[in-house]
């Protein structure tokens, strides 16, 4: 990497920016006078909304009793004396009708509160009076409108006036009966707020300051990055850049450092301008009164603190640098600037659910929200605004390393797409069914492309969980979900192996294997138990299952399952299926245009994200982890079967842990073995002595069979 040659692209690149004046709205213009217009319009709209008093239609308000009163004298509003403060007293107005004519019909109630006419209509029942000379109970029915959010408000302040008012129907009748202070009244509840002035003012700006500043963070790095290419392939110029000495990898660090200065200063000038609109609306609110109230309406307005703010600027770097590395990849796709813009729908439309998921109630930080991209940033932004420094800094870096590892990933991608000249200079493609399957039955390669294998992928996700939901609705025992649902996992890239190649046996790796390799995948399978054990017992810790999620896995399992028959299926079916899945099909595309540690990474990724998508979360360490290694053992075999050997081995082992561990037990070695039998967790030896065997074996594969793997590539 010659970092003149990105520094130059870097300069080149960011003065073309500063001469676009669209850009220049977007990154510097557009956040200054974006806050300031909310603010004003907040403003406005709660002075509109605080203008404008609910009526309550009050039907046979004569007999009310004179005390304690629940109306004004007048009778235009309810008693000021049942409210807070007079201003909450004059949201309420009141129009009394008798309870004779029309209004004596509850449909004309109905209609009142239907047509608008009124917010609610409460009824004073006939015997009220004598109800309340005999000291009983009276119903008093209130019409109103649920799904009116205006009439529901009035409901509920309605109530809340009338809970006071019963309040001093009781107290009145206490003096009456000469009754002890206390009696109607035996526990009075004091709530003590512990919440600060900052916790306060980040309740507010805790739930819109992270979905405004990750949008405009996407949005300061797509413009630019559409720009830089696909509006460089229409001005012709993208050819120009390509010829010049710099690489193609310098190119895309060159342009990516310069959308993601244009990211960053979106997002810094959001947080400024935010802030200083926050200071300004919180000015506002004080000048304006100077109740209570008004000084709990100025600490919500008040904006994050100084130490928060940098926090959060720290953090908005490896997000930037996430979305200017996916944008630009996403961008080089586009032939022109209006096919970008099409672009943006999607990764809108990803990233939304991952935001809004923070706003739902409940949703807090922890260690599996920190590994999702966008929604763990987000819930971090929360807490440093709310001023939670305990959540933010223990989950600081557990939400800042997988950012950075996203963003490297993201920018590894774009460099792909850089380095494909069918991606940078495609042609319009005009869609025809017939013509395109016939054009992919006659340029069928002898193995898939990287697409097809992402493609392959995703239709294992989609026809698995579309499958399961029909299963479930028959009545199929757990076992008979789980090999119908591995029935899949085999058909899709079965289907796409003898449709798309003209190799599929060699694209499934389904040829013989050295025995070498099938003695490695046997005994690397029992070499990493220990390992596994050890492992699985972390990933419990630092993402422990729920009750929930257990009975789903225990009604699967219901009543006894013969030991053969559960080695067959959740062993040696899972085996066959997925490899032929991951370390066939996927592993072969995913090879094509890369490295092929590249594809073994990518493969083991994503037969981490099945178990996700399919399975537990739990699970995505562990098998990505052995996905890698059973990826290196398929590659340098140039076979199938060693890595059906070892995951079926994996798998049976992990059925067969109880019974081996009795086994052990009756043998008089389970202490020997086992520090902690229940668990199934081995003595620290044990452990060491197959890190030993399990990193040697992974030597002999990367270093010493080197050259079976590149025979057969």
């Amino acid at each position: 990497m010659n970092w003149s040659n990105v520094l130059l692209i870097f300069r080149r690149e960011g003065m073309d920016q500063l001469r676009d004046r669209r850009t220049l709205f977007m990154v510097v213009v557009f956040p200054i006078l974006l806050y300031p217009i909310i603010g004003a319009g907040v403003l406005q709209f709660a002075a509109a909304l605080q203008e404008k008093p609910r009526v309550v239609v009050v039907v046979g308000a004569d007999r009310l009793p004179e005390a304690p009163a629940l109306l004004a004298a007048d009778g235009s509003t309810f008693n000021p004396k049942l409210f807070d403060s007079p201003a909450e007293a004059a949201r309420l107005t009141v129009e009394t009708r008798p309870d004779a004519g029309e209004w004596a019909a509850p449909e004309r109630r109905e209609q009142a509160v239907r047509d608008g006419e009124a917010s609610a209509v409460m009824i004073v029942p006939a015997d009220l009076p004598e109800q309340f000379a005999a000291k009983g109970d009276v119903a008093i029915p209130i019409h109103y409108k649920s799904v009116d959010e205006t009439s529901q408000v009035t409901y509920l302040r309605l109530r809340e006036v009338l809970d006071r008012w019963k309040s001093g129907i009781v107290e009145q009748r206490r003096k009456e009966d000469k009754l002890p202070e206390g009696y109607a009244r035996p526990i009075e509840v004091r709530g003590l707020d512990a919440a600060t002035s900052q916790e306060i003012g980040g309740s507010v700006w805790g739930r819109i300051f992270p979905f405004l500043l990750v949008i405009m963070s996407l949005t300061g790095a797509f413009y630019p990055a559409v720009d830089m290419c696909a509006g460089e392939k229409e001005r012709g110029t993208m050819e120009t850049l390509l010829i010049s000495p710099a690489g193609r990898a310098e190119i895309v660090v060159g342009k990516f450092l310069a959308v993601l200065a244009a990211s960053v200063t979106t997002a810094v000038l959001n947080l400024v301008s935010m802030g200083v609109t926050g200071l300004q609306l919180a000015r506002r609110a004080a000048f304006v009164g100077g109740g209570d109230p008004t000084s709990q309406a100025a600490a919500a307005l008040a904006p994050p603190t100084l130490q928060s703010a940098l926090w959060m600027i720290v953090l908005l770097v490896p997000l930037a640098a996430f979305f200017s590395a996916i944008c630009l990849a996403v961008a080089a796709m586009a032939r022109s600037m209006k096919e970008g813009q099409y672009y943006m729908t999607p990764l809108y439309l990803i990233c939304l659910p991952l935001i809004f998921m923070t706003m739902a109630p409940g949703i807090e930080l922890n260690a599996f929200y920190s590994l999702v991209p966008v929604t763990g940033v987000a819930l971090l932004l929360r807490a440093l605004i709310v001023g939670d420094y305990h959540t933010a800094f223990r989950f600081f870096v557990p939400v800042l390393l997988p950012t950075v590892v996203y963003a490297w990933l993201a920018l590894r991608w774009a460099v792909e797409q850089f380095n494909d000249e069918r991606v940078l200079f495609r042609e319009s493609e005009r869609f025809s069914l017939v013509p395109w399957l016939r054009r992919v039955a006659r340029e069928r390669g002898s193995r898939p492309s990287s697409p097809q294998a992402v493609l392959c992928f995703a239709l294992i996700i989609t026809a698995s969980w579309l499958f399961a939901q029909v299963l479930l609705t028959t009545g199929l025992g757990g076992l008979g979900v789980v090999v119908a649902g591995q029935g899949i996992i085999l058909l899709v890239p079965l289907a796409m192996a003898f449709l798309l190649t003209t190799d599929p046996m060699g694209t499934l790796r389904l040829r013989r294997a050295a025995g070498r390799y099938l003695a490695i995948g046997a005994a690397a399978a029992v070499a990493v138990k220990p390992l596994s054990a050890e492992f699985e017992r972390l990933v419990q810790w630092a993402f422990p299952l729920s009750d929930a999620t257990k009975s789903v896995f225990e009604s699967l399992l219901q009543g006894e399952t013969p030991w053969p028959l559960a080695i067959v299926v959740f062993a040696l079916v899972p085996a066959i299926c997925e490899e032929a899945a991951f370390r066939g099909f996927v592993l072969s595309g995913l090879q094509a245009g890369r490295r092929t540690r590249s594809a073994i990474v990518l493969s083991a990724l994503l037969f981490g994200l099945l178990h996700v998508f399919l399975s537990l979360f739990q699970q995505f360490f562990n098998a990505a982890i052995l996905g890698v290694f059973i990826g290196l053992l398929a590659v340098r075999s140039r076979s199938l079967w060693p890595g059906v050997v070892f995951h079926a081995v994996n798998n049976g082992l992990a059925v067969s842990t109880e019974a081996l561990i009795e086994l052990s037990r009756r043998a008089g070695v389970v202490g020997w073995v086992y520090r902690d039998a229940e668990r199934g967790l081995y003595h620290v030896p044990w452990i060491v002595a197959a890190a030993v065997v399990a990193g040697a074996l992974v030597l002999r594969l990367w270093k010493f069979d080197r050259g079976a793997g590149r025979a057969g590539a």
